[in-house]
């Protein structure tokens, strides 16, 4: 199987067995829908969990699973991450990308000049941002059709139209 983060247990709620989340996936309320498996990565073991709620509040998933009720059986899972079994989930648009497929893509800009590789994906307001490497240089490409010119998973690679000043 082959898992993608959704989340982060980063402190209990309460005393009835909730935990607070750190909301990593664009698709909340998919993810952690009622009944929904996911995975708890524990002792380098992914756990399954069976979600029974989740509700946000202030910005933070507030999540009970496993019919655990009490604060003392989910102390162990503070810390740990929550992953979602890709297999599972729904294929996406023409033009919709899961980011943990864009990390690892060779970058290069129209004209075939290599930039290195996607190390990363920063989410702002405004955007996914491409955080691109190349040796020790590092640079920052806004996710959207005026720089993307193509994404090819099958060969690995991402193609740029940058503007002048960009990288």
């Amino acid at each position: 199987m082959k898992y993608l983060e959704v989340g982060k247990i980063v402190s209990t709620h309460g005393i009835r067995g909730e935990v607070k989340v750190s909301i990593t996936t664009s698709f909340p309320e998919e993810r952690f829908e009622k009944g929904n498996t996911l995975y708890i990565l524990k002792d380098n073991k992914y756990l399954p969990i069976v979600i029974d709620t989740f509700r946000v509040h202030k910005n933070m998933g507030l999540v009970s699973f496993n019919k655990l009720t009490n604060i003392n059986n989910v102390l162990e899972y503070v810390g740990c991450t929550i992953y979602v079994d890709k297999e599972t989930l729904e294929e996406l648009d023409e033009d919709d990308f899961y980011f943990d497929d864009l990390i690892g893509l060779n970058a290069k800009t129209v004209d075939g000049k290599d930039l290195g590789v996607v190390e990363d994906i920063s989410e702002v307001p405004q955007g996914a941002i491409l955080v691109i490497k190349k040796d020790k240089k590092e640079s920052l490409v806004p996710f959207v059709s005026e720089f993307i010119e193509d994404v090819d998973l099958e060969n690995g690679e991402i193609v740029i139209n940058p503007i002048e000043g960009l990288l």
